[in-house]
């Protein structure tokens, strides 16, 4: 009988640290270091201005603490952005652009428009 509650103290006391650092670990990784423009209203219709959900989804992406961040500018959108800045300081140490892009350029464009006919 006692050498069964003591066997079973041992294995509690070895155990028990082992439960509460793996909590706390599990605690640490979970903090948030991905940011999805979509998830901050970005809608991706091309008739919508998006610039603020981006800059919302980036000052998040630059506050955010630890050693990786990305910011994720999904494929299969078209996104309207107008006078984004995007600027620092950031505390992540390294930020990350998960994007697949093709930028038009709308004067471009017109001024293409314009000059076919000369």
């Amino acid at each position: 009988m006692q050498r069964g509650l003591i066997s079973c103290i041992l294995i509690l006391s070895f155990v028990s640290p082992c439960l509460c650092f793996t909590r706390l670990n599990f605690g640490l990784e979970t903090k948030k270091s991905t940011y999805n423009v979509l998830d901050y209203g970005a809608k991706g219709d091309g008739k919508s201005d998006d610039a603020n959900a981006f800059l919302k989804a980036w000052n998040d992406t630059c506050s955010a603490e630890g050693n990786k961040a990305t910011l994720v500018i999904p494929k299969g959108k078209v996104f309207l952005l107008k006078n984004l800045d995007l600027k620092g300081p950031c505390k992540a140490t390294n930020i990350h652009l998960q994007v697949k892009l093709i930028i038009y350029d709308q004067c471009a464009i017109k001024c293409c428009e314009r000059f076919s006919n000369i």
